[in-house]
């Protein structure tokens, strides 16, 4: 009994083997689903590129200047006003008296002149020293920015820019050159003179002080130029790095992109400006660069012709999918794998 009992149970086990075999997915089936899988094309999301009008990014030197010398002529300034007032109120005086002799109103009249003379010396030598557009010309204001340097709240700048024309520049920051945040720089005005040391065009600015930020300090200076560039921005998540340069991938057709060259020149705040090479309405990949450039990447996606020398790193224009010449612009399709040559 316990001989057939065994027996049985060992046709029951040898069944159930056989229709699990049965029912399990041939080899072929499994490379076929296998190979299915390979071929599912990247999850690729372009955008349009609009176009853009950014401004030149202008770099100098910010030097801070010790107010002593303005101050002094502030002082100078304020006591020479004095004078002349006392002299012109004295010399009114004088001619309305008939009591006082001819000699008495002449020295009136010539120390009015004096007085009067050095006056205007004063306020010429501040115009030519710090510009005739500099804020504290003006004598009302000059009080105020006066005592404002004076107690430290506010700092006199000049700024060196090497390569600019003559026109003002926009949106001017500084930052110590030590690290720190930037500080803008809120009044500007030309200087009625170059600085040797660094040939280009000068301007004097006012900020608040503070630390990095005081008499003879230096500092890095960061501006916009009024004139504009047209072109366009290529976004930070279309970039892709390849041979120590940075790419993008552009779509030329439905399905099938091509990877360009991106310069990065002119960094902004969301992407890289770019002057040519791209037009406005051009679709670029902004998800999926990544595996379209690993595709690219793989053993036969590049016509491996050593007539350019042998170099390394595949032109920008090398064959992604299909057999192409190495002359025709390449494009990445991404639904195929690529074929091998």
């Amino acid at each position: 009994m316990n001989v057939a009992a065994i027996l049985r149970a060992s046709l029951v086990i040898c069944g159930v083997v056989v229709l699990a075999g049965c029912n399990a997915p041939h080899s072929e089936e499994a490379e076929d689903r296998e190979e299915a899988q390979a071929v599912v094309p990247p999850a690729v999301r372009t955008i349009a590129l609009a176009a853009s009008d950014e401004p030149v990014k202008l770099e100098g030197i910010a030097t801070v200047l010790n107010p002593d010398v303005l101050l002094q002529l502030d002082a100078d300034i304020r006591s020479a006003t004095v004078a002349a007032n006392f002299s012109h109120g004295q010399l009114e005086r004088f001619k309305a008296s008939t009591m006082l002799s001819r000699q008495t109103l002449e020295n009136a009249i010539r120390q009015e002149g004096i007085d009067a003379s050095q006056l205007k010396l004063l306020l010429t030598r501040l115009q030519q020293s710090w510009g005739d557009k500099a804020p504290f010309v003006d004598a009302e204001a000059r009080q105020t920015l006066m005592a404002d340097i004076a107690n430290g709240s506010r700092a006199v700048l000049r700024l060196d820019f090497p390569d600019m024309a003559i026109d003002t520049p926009e949106n001017v920051r500084v930052m110590p050159l030590r690290g720190g945040r930037e500080t803008k720089v809120d009044v500007i005005w030309p200087a009625p003179s170059g600085n040797l040391a660094m040939p280009g065009v000068s301007f004097f600015g006012l900020i608040n002080a503070g630390p990095g930020l005081r008499a003879g300090d230096r500092a890095r200076v960061i501006a916009d130029s009024p004139e504009r560039l047209s072109g366009v921005v290529i976004p930070n998540a279309a970039l892709v790095v390849y041979a120590s340069q940075s790419w993008c991938y552009v779509e030329t057709e439905p399905q099938k992109y091509e990877r360009k060259l991106v310069s990065l020149e002119a960094p902004v705040d969301d992407g890289f400006f770019v002057k040519s090479g791209f037009e406005p309405g051009t679709r670029v990949v902004v998800k999926g660069a990544s595996v379209l450039l690993a595709r690219e990447a793989e053993p036969g996606g590049f016509d491996d012709d050593d007539d350019d020398g042998g170099s390394r790193s595949p032109p920008p224009s090398a064959p992604i999918a299909g057999k192409t010449k190495s002359s025709e612009p390449s494009v990445a399709q991404g639904h195929t794998a690529p074929d091998a040559d």
